[in-house]
């Protein structure tokens, strides 16, 4: 198979990452601690920009010329400067771990003393930082010069650069006996079109098609479009096909022109605005405008000022792949019509209209291929247009044997699909910027119908580096603004809700399909022991391992990937792995992301502690005991996962040492029983499912005062440990703004009254939106408990609370919804 780094972007997305991050880190750390010349870390960033700048004008050559021959060599560039820079982004992480632990240690270091600065982090490696710098920087222009040398010309011959991003041209024309399936969705577009009442008081009312791309919406609105009744109903009627490269000039031109029928000259907004309200001024109109990308409301306020004119009943109809514009164009909600796949019926219908075209008489022939054909079809998973080009490339196909090599195919090793169907999808892909492009492709990991959620996801993404925290913002929130604009977009699907009504997400197959293209070498997922077809596995970042048995020597052949960042566990139900080989961590120092969930590991080996690099640790679901202590010297790690581990008994002593940990998910129901000692330094914690209140300093309730950006809920244990309401205030609660639930657990009676004054103390913020009180011995509740000013809250639970005399004032929380 011909190489697709070129196609994909996922070079320039990386470079673009790693340019970021280093203008960051370069200007804050290495110039600042140690002492580098600017002019050299000037001279590293502008290579790293010419770099990006040939890494385009390469794309721009593969994308603008249909010569070859160059192909090969093109591609091993790619590789090559992709491995540097991953490379490159590992140095420099290294080193910003190494710093943030001098930072976070309890030694007497002065920051603003260069030197002493300097010889402690250099005495961490076993190189020089600043010859490996210049090694950094050779490598990279070795890589410019021969990219520069030995593609010149195809520049010189193109010019500037062309667009990789496609432009298919729509018309109003079509063929309504090939559409199948659509009977229904037209009805109701139609519907939406000819009603009287819609709009209101306004003349002018905008429906949208919103979808997936290749589900149909332009078929859909071709077929409104040139309905009988639709065409009696209209004054005028106008098709606009809008160019992804969005332009108001260019679009309102092509409006009067499709109106006029005939070319227009004039080039300013303003002349061609007057003109085309001139031509709407009165007239009921229907204007389709098909493939609508641009998601800036100001340019779609501009875009419709000429339409004022409209005449009572007129309409625009948009299509659309963003759920953003839907909603930016749409008059109101019931407008936005959400165009699903077909069904698999009817989708075979569709194949086999194009695949039997040459055997219609041959009816034997077609029972023969009927079952193959049909399980084809489930492979375009409701997409009409996969369903038709597998049917032309089936059409001149009449053995079974290849039907059968066809189903088995993937989706980009069909000629037909590889020049069709997946460019088509990838018009959405080309237009996603640089960190959403590295996100999304990450996603070819999961399996197909992988379902996952948006913390969960969001997590990986942050842990790999992919997302960065901005000013004040977190990174989660960026990686969460990530997932909606993917889901906005037609990337992920809503699968359905939890029993917490989040939503659930997943990828349509042939959404996978393209994320697996455009991940190319760098992701590899492993099924049951065989791989995709792979290249060079010294290329691979992340992995994934789905089955049920795996064996030690399954695990070996992931040693291959010498600076892997990813290795996640994908059970099929319980994995039967017990134990990770000893130097299985050796061998992959350069791992962020260890997912060993659902396996039957009883311990994790001390060379974990090897894994500088290590970020995200989920052993949720496993037997693990305890953790190595060993884990606590990877002060990088920033999210440990202990998710029902009913055989863990304690965490590791010295977990305060984790000062960049922002997660710490565990079951105290069934688990620990006791926090370690001073976990209140982990100042940085997010996400803390439980506290359990000991009676020792350095376990009181007192640890949680500085966890200030806890975000979720938390679930407060062995309140009976709390002595009086000074300790309870020490607490904080009520200076923790972002958190959503409270659980306050008491498993023994003491004085009512001190109970009363202590759970006065543990006052949360009043945006908390649910709170349970377990166990409360106290003979009334605080006032703060049903204040109006808690205008958030909507779930209550108290239970327990046996000598409670006095029930809580709740008529004046205006959102409480259940009361238990």
């Amino acid at each position: 198979m011909e190489s697709v780094l070129f196609q994909t972007g996922i070079v320039s997305a990386s470079l673009q990452v790693i340019l970021d991050r280093f203008t960051s880190f370069a200007h804050k750390e290495l110039s600042l601690l140690f002492g580098f010349d600017n002019n050299d870390l000037n001279k590293l960033e502008r290579t790293l920009f010419k770099v990006q700048s040939l890494v385009d004008n390469v794309r721009a050559i593969n994308h603008s010329s249909s010569c070859s021959s160059h192909n090969k060599a093109q591609h091993l560039w790619l590789r090559d400067t992709q491995n540097a820079l991953h490379e490159a982004e590992d140095f420099l992480d290294e080193l910003a771990l190494e710093i943030s632990k001098l930072a976070s240690a309890d030694v007497n270091l002065d920051f603003t003393n260069k030197d002493q600065v300097r010889n402690l982090v250099f005495s961490k490696f076993k190189f020089s930082i600043p010859s490996q710098m210049v090694k950094m920087q050779n490598k990279l222009e070795e890589l410019a010069r021969e990219m520069d040398g030995s593609f010149v010309d195809e520049l010189h011959k193109l010019g500037m650069p062309c667009s990789t991003v496609g432009n298919f041209q729509t018309s109003s024309l079509l063929d309504e006996s090939v559409v199948i399936g659509r009977e229904s969705d037209k009805r109701e577009v139609i519907k939406l079109l000819l009603d009287e009442e819609m709009g209101g008081r306004s003349n002018l009312s905008v429906i949208a098609i919103v979808g997936m791309g290749s589900v149909g919406k332009t078929t859909l609105a071709q077929l409104v479009y040139n309905n009988v009744d639709v065409d009696s109903n209209f004054d005028l009627k106008i098709w606009v096909s809008v160019s992804v490269e969005y332009n108001i000039e260019r679009v309102t031109r092509s409006i009067v022109e499709c109106a006029c029928r005939e070319k227009v000259k004039l080039s300013d907004l303003e002349p061609i605005q007057m003109r085309l309200e001139e031509i709407l001024n009165g007239k009921k109109f229907l204007i389709v405008l098909d493939g609508f990308w641009d998601e800036d409301e100001h340019n779609w306020d501009v875009l419709c000022l000429p339409l004022r004119v409209a005449a009572r009943g007129s309409r625009v109809l948009v299509t659309t792949r963003s759920m953003l514009v839907s909603r930016i164009v749409a008059t109101a909600s019931p407008y936005q019509y959400h165009l699903k796949t077909l069904s698999d019926e009817d989708c075979w219908e569709l194949l086999k209209q194009r695949a039997f075209s040459n055997m219609r008489h041959d009816t034997n022939k077609q029972l023969e291929l009927r079952e193959t054909g049909f399980k084809i079809a489930q492979k375009c998973d409701g997409l009409p247009l996969a369903a038709r080009v597998l049917g032309s490339a089936l059409r001149f196909r009449s053995d079974e044997m290849e039907w059968d090599a066809v189903l088995k195919s993937n989706t980009w090793d069909i000629p037909e699909n590889r020049s069709q169907v997946i460019p088509a999808l990838k018009l959405s892909y080309d237009l996603l910027d640089a960190c959403l492009k590295r996100c999304f492709a990450y996603c070819s990991i999961f399996p197909a119908s992988f379902e996952f959620k948006k913390d969960d996801l969001v997590q990986l993404w942050v842990s790999e580096g992919f997302v960065q925290p901005r000013g004040t913002r977190r990174a989660e929130d960026i990686g969460k603004q990530y997932c909606d604009i993917l889901f906005q977009r037609s990337f992920f699907q809503c699968s359905h809700q939890d029993l917490q009504t989040q939503p659930v997400y997943k990828m349509h197959k042939l959404i996978h399909d393209l994320a697996q293209f455009v991940s190319d070498e760098v992701c590899l997922r492993m099924e049951d022991g065989k791989s995709l077809p792979w290249g060079d596995l010294r290329c691979v970042r992340h992995s994934s391992l789905v089955c049920k048995d795996i064996k030690v020597e399954t695990l070996k052949a992931f040693l291959k990937c010498g600076r892997l960042r990813t290795f996640i566990l994908l059970s099929q139900g319980v994995c039967q792995m017990d134990q990770i080989p000893y130097e299985f961590f050796l061998n992959l120092r350069y791992i962020r992301v260890l997912n060993l969930s659902f396996s039957n590991i009883s311990e994790l080996p001390n060379s974990i502690g090897t894994l500088k690099h290590l970020r995200h640790l989920d052993v949720s679901e496993t037997h693990v005991e305890k953790l190595p202590e060993s884990v606590t010297d990877l002060n990088g790690i920033e999210i440990l996962k202990l998710n029902n581990c009913f055989k863990l008994l304690q965490l590791p002593k010295m977990i305060k040492n984790l000062t960049n940990l922002r997660h710490l998910e565990l079951d105290i129901k069934r688990q620990i029983s006791s926090m370690p000692m001073e976990i209140g330094k982990l100042t940085n914690l997010q996400t803390l499912s439980a506290f359990i209140v000991g009676k020792e300093k350095g376990q009181c309730i007192e640890e949680l005062k500085d966890m200030r950006f806890l975000h979720g809920s938390i679930c407060i244990v062995n309140l009976e440990n709390v002595t009086n309401m000074r300790e309870a205030v020490a607490a904080k609660l009520e200076q923790k703004p972002c958190l959503e639930g409270l659980e306050l657990q008491w498993n023994e009676f003491k004085d009512g009254l001190e109970e009363q004054q202590i759970l006065a103390g543990l006052q949360p913020h009043n945006r908390i939106k649910w709170l349970t009180i377990t166990g409360y011995g106290g003979l009334m509740f605080p006032g703060w408990l049903g204040n109006p000013t808690f205008c958030k809250i909507e779930r209550i639970l108290l239970q327990n609370c046996r000598y409670c005399k006095v029930f809580p004032s709740l008529g004046q929380l205006p959102m409480l919804k259940h009361l238990y």
